[in-house]
């Protein structure tokens, strides 16, 4: 095969001097290969540095920050994976009543002590979530080492915050909520307290703590029926 010129050669197109017809990579596949330095060619020699399709590609001083900072969840390490390490969060959003203009809750979650953090929100808007979540974690004095999101567009810009606070964002592939299940579990939980479509812009701060500190003061079977927010304080007592 000529030399690969990304003026007008595919990525794709350096797949086929293998002549292996059984095996197609899909276009997602091909980017992984680059950017763990498994192929042939390097991710400066290619026209677009990232694979987009199922997600809005970055646009501006933003793109800087994603490529810096936000990661797929396939490339999250181990120790992320297997809760070893304390410090790893992930986060989501309860929506509230669909109408524009009520509130919404945010959620987030330690992986290792399974401790959250409920925040109420009245927007979407990925930049003013970006600031609810830093104050949340300056607030709380949160040790944060990564954040496991999902491809929701108000999530687009956590690149941003992930600078703000120097750590890694990892999104998880669309539709699969298990790799973020515990959060996914914990919202459950909040769900039994809140009905869907519930209005929080009707609860008090305090009804939204008081609830926090039930959940995280659960004994925790997973635990030997210590709570999380037990656990918590043993491991933040390190940092």
């Amino acid at each position: 095969m000529k030399k690969f010129d990304k003026r007008y050669s595919g990525i794709k197109t350096t797949f086929y001097k293998l002549q292996i017809d059984a095996l197609k990579p899909t276009g997602r596949q091909i980017y992984n290969w680059i950017k763990s330095n498994r192929w042939e060619i390097k991710r400066k020699d290619i026209l677009r540095k990232t694979y987009v399709k199922g997600r809005k590609r970055s646009k501006g001083i933003f793109s800087k920050f994603t490529n810096s900072f936000v990661f797929p969840i396939w490339t999250r390490p181990k120790y992320i994976d297997n809760r070893s390490e304390f410090g790893h969060w992930e986060m989501d959003l309860i929506i509230g009543k669909k109408e524009h203009g009520y509130e919404n809750l945010i959620t987030f979650q330690e992986r290792l002590t399974r401790m959250v953090v409920i925040e109420r929100i009245k927007t979407k808007d990925p930049m003013k979530l970006n600031s609810k979540v830093y104050q949340l974690i300056k607030k709380n004095n949160l040790h944060v080492k990564s954040i496991t999101i999902d491809n929701g567009i108000e999530f687009s810009k956590n690149g941003l915050l992930a600078k703000w606070i120097n750590c890694h964002v990892y999104y998880c592939e669309p539709y699969n909520s298990y790799q973020r299940g515990s959060n996914e579990h914990i919202n459950g939980i909040i769900r039994r307290f809140w009905k869907k479509w519930t209005d929080f812009s009707n609860l008090l701060n305090e009804e939204i703590l008081d609830t926090q500190n039930k959940i995280n003061q659960m004994p925790r079977e997973i635990f030997s029926r210590t709570s999380s927010l037990d656990l918590f304080k043993k491991n933040n007592l390190k940092y």
